[in-house]
């Protein structure tokens, strides 16, 4: 019995301070939303955030790198974006909730693949609220 309580209450001191160590989304605008097409470069799979590096190329001709922070790969598997969707130098429509500061990085939503897939973090069966159109971070 004391030990369980032991390995219970170190359980919670685990739990707890993974939670506090979580950082705040208060970086990300979630009141607007940025739409941009591009190359990947990587899909980081991995804890606490998956990340998705794509390259954008503007109407200056100029390229960008953007950065989607996502989710867990246990909260990205349901959505059926995995590393083995997206590839390296696959093109995707990716949109998200873009960095207050108007850096080239934003919260992941939704992408499309080339082939018109889409894979979004809303519950399975919904469709993504309005089309999608590319926005210029401000």
């Amino acid at each position: 019995m004391k030990h369980s309580r032991i390995a219970l209450a170190a359980a919670t001191v685990l739990v707890a301070s993974q939670a506090l160590a979580h950082h705040s989304g208060a970086m990300f605008d979630r009141s607007r939303k940025v739409t941009v097409t591009g190359t990947v470069v990587k899909f980081q799979w991995v804890n606490p955030h998956s990340w998705i590096d794509i390259n954008v190329t503007g109407d200056d001709g100029k390229t960008v790198l953007w950065s989607f922070e996502a989710g867990t790969p246990g909260q990205m598997r349901p959505t059926g974006l995995t590393p083995e969707v997206l590839k390296l130098g696959d093109t995707v429509t990716i949109t998200g909730y873009p960095l207050r500061d108007g850096r080239p990085a934003a919260a992941y939503v939704q992408a499309v693949t080339a082939d018109g897939k889409l894979y979004n973090t809303r519950a399975q069966g919904q469709t993504p609220q309005g089309p999608l159109v590319r926005e210029d971070a401000k």
